[in-house]
């Protein structure tokens, strides 16, 4: 532990010479890559914000920005209890992210377009964001293409605008990450948005045969595959802003002109998605019972499994004088529909059962000097859902029961087109009791599983791998 708090000291004593001395300030949040929906008479109000590279001619516009995060990351992990394991300890530099983004208008202002580039993905999945949208006016607009899944408010807002270095742990865990589709969105109110609605319909891709999330970012082919198995989704969000907008952001950017007004937002999010899925038992082992289940495969070559997920989010947003406050509430429960020998059996546990998690995010922040300095807290837990997959067998659904608490200061040099975060987590995580190979996952770690003896499980105790993890990131938009 104390070597611990020797890199703690020696990261934030670097982040003060790093930073100084401060430039003047901007009062504008960048979120890379963000059009206003159309004006109220039907005129679509294509503000790109001030930042980047724009060009124009008749009828066309194009403004291009960059956005570069370098980051400085200290693991150390402590597993608790008499067979704990310690050794996943790292201190490592990365490009965290490097993207690229271009939007603007083509023919009239009413068509506008957005791409997202992600440079450090590399493969298939340098396209983040490539959508179309006609904005008619600000009840009704219309829009096709690929982005973010506006469902939860976390992860709408832009890596370059949060207050931590990274989303919350729950939010990995529920968020819908990116989604191809038709969806329409709308605002009722001008000044005071009373209303802001988004409705979609999308494909909907597993994002693993023990995920049972959407994860539409990769370029899907044009041939039937296993990823495309009757998978399908549709997405709602409802947001109400009865005081004036507030910023999609995690803290209050507001210039002192604007920051003793009270501003508050609360939103809904809605989202139902059902596929098939490569498993018999949900974590591996495809295709195992084939010769036992006296019935061919399905034509996808999946075995007789699907699964339907409704998730549901409920948050809230507070502004007022540099403070602020976000919370969000989510909830999320899969079906498992399963034939033949694969049907759920409760008495002999046999099957799979349904999945059912929870969890919850609570951040706040306060700017100690306008928009020059900041400090925030992180608090967020999960409570992950575990299910029988035959015999005695006990397994996860996607991650293990989480506590994470964090700390973040943040140095604005030119707002968040030039600024150093520093940040510290302890993330607990409850050690599951024989998990399948390859069936837990974590957002910082891949956690160890616990079997106890005679690889039953004859007691309800249970273990913790705890994580300490320092972070000091740089980033630069252009």
């Amino acid at each position: 532990m104390a070597k611990f708090w020797w890199t703690a000291l020696a990261l934030m004593i670097s982040a003060g010479l790093w930073a100084a001395p401060a430039m003047a300030q901007s009062s504008e949040s960048d979120n890379l890559g963000s059009l206003q929906r159309g004006g109220a008479e039907g005129a679509a109000d294509t503000t790109l914000g001030k930042k980047g590279l724009t060009f124009s001619t008749d009828g066309f516009e194009v403004t291009m920005k960059t956005r570069v995060q370098f980051r400085l990351t200290y693991q150390n992990e402590v597993a608790g209890g008499e067979s704990g394991t310690n050794g996943k300890d790292f201190i490592n530099f990365r490009v965290r992210r490097a993207k690229t983004w271009l939007g603007g208008y083509i023919f009239e202002k009413d068509f506008q377009y957005e791409l997202l580039l992600n440079w450090v993905s590399g493969g298939d999945r340098i396209v983040e964001e490539a959508k179309f949208r006609w904005a008619v006016m600000q009840y009704i607009n219309i829009n096709a293409g690929q982005q973010k899944l506006q469902w939860n408010w976390e992860e709408a807002v832009s890596s370059g605008s949060q207050q931590f270095v990274d989303r919350s742990y729950v939010n990995e865990v529920f968020n819908q990450d990116y989604a191809k589709g038709i969806w329409i969105d709308g605002q009722v109110g001008e000044d005071t948005p009373w209303l802001k609605y988004w409705f979609g319909i999308y494909n909907g891709v597993l994002k693993a045969n023990n995920d049972f999330r959407n994860a539409d970012w990769a370029i899907q082919p044009e041939t039937f595959s296993n990823l495309v198995d009757g998978e399908m989704m549709i997405n709602l969000r409802l947001e109400t802003h009865p005081l004036g907008e507030v910023a999609r952001g995690m803290n209050d950017m507001r210039g002192e002109d604007e920051r003793d007004k009270i501003l508050f937002a609360i939103g809904l999010g809605v989202n139902w998605f059902t596929s098939g899925y490569d498993s018999t038992d949900a974590f591996g082992n495809s295709g195992s019972r084939a010769d036992t289940a006296g019935a061919p495969f399905p034509a996808s070559g999946r075995f007789r499994t699907s699964q339907d997920t409704w998730a549901f989010t409920l948050d809230g947003h507070f502004r007022w004088m540099g403070l602020s406050v976000d919370i969000a509430y989510f909830w999320r429960h899969t079906e498992f529909h399963n034939r033949g020998a694969n049907r759920f059996s409760p008495n002999g546990k046999a099957g799979i059962s349904n999945l059912t998690d929870s969890g919850f995010t609570f951040e706040v922040a306060y700017m100690i000097l306008a928009n020059q300095l900041d400090v925030g807290v992180r608090f967020n837990m999960l409570n992950a859902d575990d299910f029988w997959s035959g015999g005695d067998a006990r397994e996860w659904g996607i991650r293990p029961d989480t506590t994470e608490l964090g700390l973040s200061v943040n140095y604005y040099i030119q707002g968040d087109n030039l600024k150093l975060t520093f940040d510290i987590l302890m993330v607990s995580q409850q050690v599951p009791f024989a998990a399948s190979a390859g069936g837990l996952a974590g957002v910082y770690n891949e956690p160890t599983s616990r079997v106890l003896g005679g690889g039953t499980l004859g007691s309800s105790e249970s273990d913790h791998n705890d994580l300490w993890i320092v972070r000091l990131q740089l980033q630069w938009i252009f």
